[in-house]
């Protein structure tokens, strides 16, 4: 099996933060087969790492606006730069009405959702703070569109839920996450939306278990998929397949 292969297989048994994960699952296995492979064969353009880190030094150390987008576009691919300005932009017109604590962040380690013995999805905040006597965790998914399907954003709260709000000094807490999808075609503009613990039903037992056992069915196909394309692949100019 050649290298392109082996990365492809690692991929697939490293799955990406709790929204990316929570997307690929879908009611049946062939679905959600088809959107994992689809993830592990593709290459984002760019990500909004460096609006994650501005929304970050805006919640804990009170940085003002200018130098908040300074830090979203200081580094990252050019052509992910108006996105992630945007997005920070978004996220400073929310924050002029919620105005978050910025002088008490508080320490965390990412969690991890468990799939199965060997799968897990990591699971953070951008930031917890104290407000009101009580741990506010801050979730954010800088996506400019928000099309999870109900079953998906159940999933979504599910995991959190499981992950990090089961934690002792979270059971309590309020949360925020936040979404910041366009406002139309055409345009870089972002609007707030915001979910809170309570705002969707958890998934039950029997449906979760449904959720993870269609993964589990899809990642069984895909690497199929993948072992059965190394062994076919040649070498340009072998004319045996590659091992």
């Amino acid at each position: 099996m050649v290298d392109k292969h082996m990365r492809l297989l690692r991929k697939l048994d490293r799955p990406p933060g709790g929204p990316n994960f929570a997307r690929f699952i879908h009611d049946d296995p062939i679905r959600t087969a088809k959107a994992v492979m689809s993830f592990i064969k593709g290459l984002p353009p760019f990500n909004y790492l460096q609006a994650y880190k501005a929304v970050r030094d805006r919640i804990e150390l009170g940085i003002p606006a200018e130098a908040a987008i300074r830090v979203a576009v200081a580094r990252g691919a050019p052509l992910g730069r108006p996105h992630n300005e945007a997005l920070i932009r978004a996220f400073l017109e929310y924050d002029e009405q919620r105005r978050f604590a910025a002088q008490n962040p508080i320490g965390f380690d990412v969690e991890y959702f468990r799939v199965s013995r060997e799968i897990v999805v990591p699971i953070s905040p951008v930031s917890v703070i104290r407000e009101r006597g009580k741990f506010v965790p801050i979730f954010m998914c800088g996506w400019s569109s928000l099309s999870l399907s109900l079953l998906q954003r159940r999933l979504l709260m599910t995991m959190y839920e499981d992950a990090f709000f089961s934690l002792t000094d979270y059971q309590n807490s309020p949360a925020e996450i936040l979404f910041f999808p366009k406002v139309g075609d055409g345009t870089l503009d972002r609007e707030a939306e915001v979910w809170r613990r309570g705002d969707y039903d958890l998934l039950t037992p029997a449906e979760l278990n449904d959720c993870l056992e269609n993964f589990l069915l899809a990642r069984q196909q895909v690497r199929r998929l993948i072992a059965a394309d190394a062994q076919n692949f040649r070498k340009p100019g072998d004319g045996s397949p590659s091992d």
